[in-house]
């Protein structure tokens, strides 16, 4: 096994061996839902505190271990293997660290979840940006619009651009930590431009290549 691959086996571990650790002493409504304000509005039972987040990761993780058995541009898949383990990686870190952040305020910790929740989605941009250009055309992870699964070059330019949005969308997630109020929306619309324009692009660049081409 690769370290990344072993990574993500290991983090699942450590979370279901918390929730098996911590089950007993949840109180028995536990907050699971907060506003765009960072404030409390969901609660649940201690079961759904304890194990939701690590039966996520679970099926997270048998989808990544899935994927590479039924991809069908196999050459492609296995030239980016290794960035494909890093961002399952940090894909199960990121839900871990959201994890432990739902469980803090049973334990007395107080704090404004939006301005901690940027942290980690920042790390997700930021990852995903530096990783999105290294991967090759597949059906599974990337910008899969139409246009990029159609033509090698269409993929390539567009994950080029995509990369840098989405390291964009990282750092507004950080600049927006001060500012409690608006976290959650510089979040959603900063990731929601880059998503939208990399589509858009990726039209673009096909029509391009398209016109050349006649």
């Amino acid at each position: 096994m690769k370290p990344f691959k072993i990574g993500c086996f290991a983090v699942v571990v450590l979370a279901v061996i918390i929730a098996f650790s911590i089950y007993s002493i949840l109180p028995d409504s536990v907050p699971t839902h907060w506003n765009a304000a960072g404030v409390a509005d969901g609660w649940g039972s201690s079961w759904e505190g304890a194990f939701l987040f690590p039966l996520m990761m679970i099926g997270v993780l048998l989808i990544f271990v899935i994927i590479p058995k039924i991809t069908v541009f196999d050459k492609n898949f296995k030239s980016f293997e290794k960035q494909y383990w890093i961002l399952a990686f940090v894909i199960q870190m990121f839900f871990f660290l959201f994890y432990i952040m739902t469980l803090l305020p049973n334990f007395g910790y107080d704090f404004n979840f939006s301005q901690i929740l940027a942290l980690p989605m920042a790390m997700l941009f930021i990852s995903i940006g530096i990783l999105l250009p290294s991967f090759k055309r597949n059906f599974f992870v990337g910008i899969r619009t139409p246009w990029t699964l159609a033509d090698d070059k269409v993929w390539k330019k567009t994950h080029k651009l995509s990369g840098k949005l989405f390291i964009l969308a990282g750092f507004a997630s950080l600049v927006s930590i001060p500012f409690p109020e608006v976290i959650i929306w510089v979040i959603v619309i900063s990731v929601l431009i880059a998503g939208v324009c990399s589509m858009l692009y990726s039209l673009y660049l096909f029509k391009k290549i398209g016109k050349n081409k006649l």
